[in-house]
Formats: structure tokens, C-alpha cells, sequence
């Protein structure tokens, strides 16, 4: 990847590659992909001062992401992400030249009115209407979710601590909400929208410019899907590591509601359906990763006990989901 990287500089900042001093650093965090940070200088330029980019490596099913990066910048003059500064196609795989954002501040979510921005951005990302659909068909995703759902469900039901215990305490409440997950998102998918379908801190940036002035990173799981998908995903996940965020959390969700061009409002029915969006980002993957971390014997107690704590969270969401198919059925 140092030659490709060469060449691309190279090329985008007209350095002869004689006159490049170029490095990679790997870019680690849970990425499916590779991604590295390239830094060079031209030893023969006015200003010394490293300039960096990012390099992703896309292949198989990850190459997707090309084509969203693309219709991003095509058909939004100012899309919610990093600057596409090129990429190129080989047999094997894709490579995507990003701008490296800088953040304004490592954990900027302590404040309310930065964690509605990203509420507010997410809003206007899914009101819009330009982004082309044909893009995303190459993903059955809905055949996905309900295999993961069902591996979760196993998972759930053999992971246990030393003395026998499952890590997971309310099973029947999980197996309940997979066995309903066909009603829950046929429920959801009566408004779809382009959603980016992984949000949480680690892809979002605030960038240093200005202080709401947000960035979406990573779009390998961008698809038609549920608005609410996406709103949940942020609040949950900021919900579990930031106490503000979890107090505030109707004051953030009212940003978003607020932001879209149908101003909506919280109401019964808009719960349950945020709940059923929840419950589908945690069958997605998410509690199936936190039940495998406290069966690992390789992981650190400190991931060991995040994961007890995360847990206890999806808990609650699946228990809520589990009462309103209690409420519904009871109709």
C-alpha cells in the first residue's frame, strides 16, 4: 500500500515522487477494513509540515462503500462526511483516498447542544431526496438482521460466567423479540430513508473548524432502512458511555424531531417504533459482540466489564420491546 499511497500524493499534490518522504501507520478501533493514515513532506517544499490523508482498502462486500462515498459527493454539495479526495478500482479491491478530519476535541458529548447537532445532522441527512437508491439494493440486508438475530439468540443461550450463569439474564425476553422481529420491522419500514446505519461516537467527528460542523465516518452499512435506526444508534450508544447524554436523552431526541422537515413529535406510537429500532441495531450485532467478549478468555477483564455494563442496557431495551408486544397484542 506505500507505492499506492506514493503515487496517489504524487499525483493529487504534483510532488515528483523522488521528492516524497511518505509513511503509513495502521489505523486499528474495530475496523472490518484496512485503514491506514498516510503523512508525508516534500523535503524540497517551503512548508515542512507533514500533510496527512486516510487509505481504505475495500474488498468483497466492504468495495460497497466506494459507490456511497461517490454518491455522497456527486449529489450533495456539502454531505455530512469527509472529503473523497479519490480512489481507485483493481480486481482485488478498491481503494478510497479520504480526508483525515481533525477533531475539535476527543469527547466533545459531555455538552448537550453538540450531541443534538449530530441529532440535527442526522435529520437533514435523512430528509434529503438526492441520494439514489439503486446504489444501495446490493444488500439484502433484512436476510442479514434476522441471521444475526437468530445467532444472537444462540449465543445468548450458551453464554454463561464460572458458575453456570448466562451473561444474558432475561432470555425469554430475547427470544420473544426475535421471534417478532419480522412484525418489528415491517412496522419500521413504512418510512425508509438513506440512513448511514452504524452511528456512534467512533464515526463521528466534530471537526476542529467549527463546533458543529459534523462528519459521519465509515458508510460500509449505509442502506435504506429506518430513520430511527440511525437516531437510536446514536443515543444508545452515547447513552452508554456519557451520563449527560443519558440524562437528556428526550431533550436530544426533540432535536432530532424538530430538525426533520415532518416535524414530528414524541408520542406513544413513535416510541415503540424508536424501541423497535433499537432492539434491531442490538440483534444487528451489537449484543452478540458484548456476549462473546465475556466468554473470551483473550479479552481484558476492563473490556469484560464495559460488556456487563452495555448488557445491562440492551437488556433494557429489549424488556421495553417485549412490553410493547405485550401492549399490542393485548389490542
Amino acid at each position: 500500500m506505500l507505492d499506492r499511497a506514493t503515487q496517489f500524493a504524487s499525483r493529487t499534490w504534483s510532488i515528483p515522487v523522488a521528492d516524497l518522504e511518505l509513511s503509513l501507520e495502521e489505523i486499528t478501533g474495530g475496523l472490518e477494513s484496512r485503514v491506514v493514515r498516510a503523512s508525508f513532506r516534500s523535503p524540497v517544499a517551503k512548508d515542512l509540515r507533514p500533510t496527512t490523508f486516510v487509505v481504505k482498502e475495500l474488498r468483497d462486500f466492504q468495495r460497497r462503500e466506494t459507490n456511497i462515498y461517490r454518491e455522497l459527493w456527486t449529489r450533495l454539495t456539502a454531505p455530512p462526511t469527509v472529503r473523497l479526495l479519490g480512489f481507485e478500482a483493481t480486481e482485488d479491491a478498491d481503494y478510497l483516498y479520504l480526508e483525515e478530519a481533525t477533531p475539535q476535541t476527543e469527547w466533545p458529548w459531555n455538552q448537550t447542544f453538540i450531541s443534538a447537532a449530530v441529532c440535527q445532522a442526522l435529520a437533514r441527512l435523512h430528509d434529503n431526496e438526492q441520494l439514489h437508491p439503486k446504489t444501495l439494493i446490493d444488500w439484502d440486508y433484512e436476510s442479514d438482521l434476522a441471521k444475526s438475530a437468530d445467532e444472537t439468540l444462540a449465543v445468548a443461550l450458551d453464554a454463561r460466567d464460572a458458575t453456570g450463569v448466562r451473561h444474558w439474564r432475561r432470555i425469554g425476553d430475547l427470544r420473544r423479540v426475535v421471534a417478532a422481529l419480522p412484525k418489528l420491522r415491517s412496522a419500521l419500514l413504512q418510512a425508509t430513508a438513506f440512513i448511514h446505519g452504524d452511528v456512534h461516537s467512533g464515526n463521528v467527528i466534530l471537526r476542529a473548524s467549527e463546533k458543529r460542523d459534523v462528519a459521519f465516518i465509515d458508510w460500509a452499512r449505509a442502506r435504506l432502512g429506518s430513520p430511527l435506526e440511525d437516531l437510536a444508534s446514536w443515543l444508545h450508544s452515547l447513552g452508554c458511555w456519557e451520563p449527560e447524554a443519558r440524562r437528556r436523552h428526550d431533550t436530544l431526541l426533540r432535536a432530532y424531531l424538530e430538525a426533520r422537515s415532518s416535524k414530528q413529535r414524541i408520542t406513544t406510537d413513535l416510541r415503540t417504533l424508536y424501541w423497535y429500532a433499537s432492539a434491531s441495531n442490538g440483534l444487528s450485532g451489537a449484543i452478540r459482540y458484548h456476549l462473546l467478549v465475556l466468554i473470551d478468555p483473550v479479552c481484558s477483564s476492563d473490556m469484560k466489564s464495559d460488556s456487563v455494563r452495555i448488557l445491562r442496557s440492551w437488556e433494557r431495551v429489549i424488556r421495553r420491546v417485549t412490553e410493547a408486544l405485550g401492549d399490542s397484542s393485548s389490542d
